[in-house]
């Protein structure tokens, strides 16, 4: 999975600048995302601002996630209220498992569908594997379990990532 105007890796994401371009203003850098484990989309990015902390951008305010930065329309796409999800930096360095639990690799990064911005998802992952790098699809992914801070995945997922 390779990053491109469509997918781009949560490392490439983290720490960009939100911006008005209207008002030529800096709002302050993505440092997180909510996403919703059920259907992989992302509810909302996870501003932090030097004012007032982290804010809450909910990706129907976003208007492009560019090169080098994230356009929203206004300021007031920022919000107080920080959604109960789970947040993607959860996600990187957790165990990946099979069924039967065994463990074949850890999560390295977060492949992220940025277009349309208002519909972002999580595509795939990134796994180390050893000393090599493994791709799998969001698909392939079985459930989170927050309990054990794993991800398990499908039987014919793991067989693709031995």
């Amino acid at each position: 999975m390779e990053n491109n105007q469509t997918m781009r890796k949560w490392s490439d994401l983290y720490k960009l600048n939100v911006t008005v371009p209207s008002e030529g203003i800096t709002l302050g850098q993505v440092e997180d995302f909510f996403f919703k484990e059920e259907s992989n989309s992302i509810y909302a990015l996870c501003v932090r601002t030097h004012l007032y902390g982290d804010l809450s951008l909910p990706v129907t305010g976003i208007l492009a996630v560019e090169k080098d930065r994230v356009t929203i329309r206004n300021a007031n796409m920022l919000t107080k209220a920080l959604p109960p999800l789970v947040r993607g930096q959860q996600l990187i360095s957790r165990q990946v498992v099979n069924g039967k639990e065994n463990v074949l690799g850890t999560i390295k990064d977060v492949v992220i569908a940025v277009e349309p911005p208002s519909v972002m998802h999580v595509q795939g992952f990134e796994m180390l594997h050893g000393s090599s790098t493994r791709s799998f699809g969001a698909a392939g992914v079985a459930n989170f379990n927050n309990e054990t801070n794993t991800i398990v995945v499908y039987d014919h997922t793991a067989k693709k990532l031995h």
